[in-house]
């Protein structure tokens, strides 16, 4: 029974020096959302099974954990904030006025193998802008996603942008049955190069088709990685996409403090995006802070058809970043009681408190404390001791 005193792999216990700062993280990205027009909204802790497929490949089910109720139906603990919201959005706002603006910080349960940056929970803030087609409402998320990594102290960090429809003109290039373009798509969205060579190797693709598959590893970088791509003799849907983003980065040049690369081989682990995607680095974290994107499709699949975007931050990824860097600020004043003094030292507390000054009562047994650190005499009162003397801190507060 030895592992009932441990916690299983992929999950993190949160003590209280660590939620103290995970909390501060919070109010302060609350507030940027607050001030940029977006409310707070809260998913459930699981969903049917269905609800999360209906919007993801059919891989992403061996990552859901999956239980039964009592009528037998297959329910899952949340995998995907997005994809509740999505339903929650067709449930409840189906004639509401667009645009909508949603919030939420949230724990996120997905299977994968334990390693450092991929829990099996972990905590993500995020936000979803929905009803507003093209350009604007990308640049809005980048943007608010920028400010809230300024506001909360990371400054050095990259935001890599991407864009679905690129990588979906390359592969309609592709002459192969839909399972093999299937494990192409996957190889280059796991950037596993090299596995994509050997499942083109002795596919019939265009040779400049075949060099720019060959190539996406290297197209990584500045504005001019897209102009260089685009005078490569691709399809309509590839254009279009390298249009958009260099649309985007001319527009995102006015703001000199926002830090962009462009990887137009970006692709993210969710099968709903449908358009630019991005993803956000710092070299304080050896994984992504988070990311986002465009998915229009997915309103579609809950009976609605709304175009949206958004994205969402690992606090795990962040704490790493800012724990080292961020006191504990926590000081709370202490009052030291006996029997016979407990009501007044409940109503010095109240006092105290009143004033908005955290306390904590400690009792007196046999006339000796049960602690006392030298480190908290400015913070400390006894009220009275066993032989009904009172004592204060020699500063007479706390």
């Amino acid at each position: 029974m030895d592992y009932i005193f441990q916690k299983p792999a992929g999950v993190k216990d949160f003590l209280p020096p660590l939620v103290r700062k995970k909390r501060k993280i919070e109010k302060a990205i609350y507030d940027v959302f607050e001030k940029w027009g977006y409310e707070e909204i809260i998913a459930p802790s699981f969903e049917y099974l269905e609800t999360f497929l209906s919007s993801n490949s059919p891989e992403f089910s061996d990552k859901i954990f999956k239980f039964f109720d009592r009528q037998g139906r297959v329910l899952a603990l949340r995998s995907d904030i997005t994809t509740s919201i999505a339903r929650m959005v067709a449930t409840y706002y189906s004639e509401h006025r667009l645009p909508l603006r949603f919030c939420y910080v949230s724990n996120v349960f997905r299977f994968q193998e334990p390693r450092k940056g991929r829990d099996q929970e972990f905590f993500q803030v995020g936000a979803e802008l929905i009803g507003i087609k093209g350009i604007q409402a990308d640049m809005e998320i980048i943007l608010m996603a920028s400010e809230i990594l300024k506001q909360i102290g990371i400054s050095d960090f990259i935001i890599n942008i991407g864009h679905i429809t690129f990588l979906e003109g390359l592969l309609d290039e592709i002459d192969a049955d839909p399972g093999k373009k299937e494990q192409i798509a996957h190889a280059i969205w796991g950037k596993n190069f090299v596995l994509m060579e050997e499942l083109i190797r002795d596919i019939p693709v265009r040779p400049d088709i075949k060099q720019v598959l060959l190539s996406l590893s290297s197209f990584y970088g500045g504005s001019e990685i897209l102009e260089k791509l685009n005078k490569t003799p691709l399809n309509e849907k590839c254009h279009s996409a390298l249009s958009e983003l260099m649309t985007l980065s001319g527009m995102l040049k006015g703001f000199s403090d926002v830090r962009l690369t462009f990887d137009p081989g970006l692709a993210r682990g969710l099968d709903y995006y449908t358009g630019i995607v991005f993803e956000i680095y710092s070299p304080g974290s050896g994984f992504p802070l988070g990311g986002g994107g465009r998915y229009d499709n997915l309103m579609a699949r809950f009976n609605g058809n709304r175009p949206a975007t958004g994205f969402a931050l690992t606090e795990e990824a962040l704490l790493s970043i800012l724990e080292k860097d961020m006191p504990d600020s926590y000081e709370p004043n202490y009052i030291f009681y006996d029997m016979e003094s407990f009501i007044a030292a409940l109503k010095k507390a109240e006092e105290l408190r009143q004033k908005n000054i955290a306390v904590k009562l400690i009792p007196v047994e046999n006339g000796k404390e049960l602690w006392f650190d030298e480190s908290f005499a400015s913070k400390t009162l006894f009220i009275k001791t066993k032989d009904g003397e009172k004592r204060h801190n020699q500063n007479n507060t706390p």
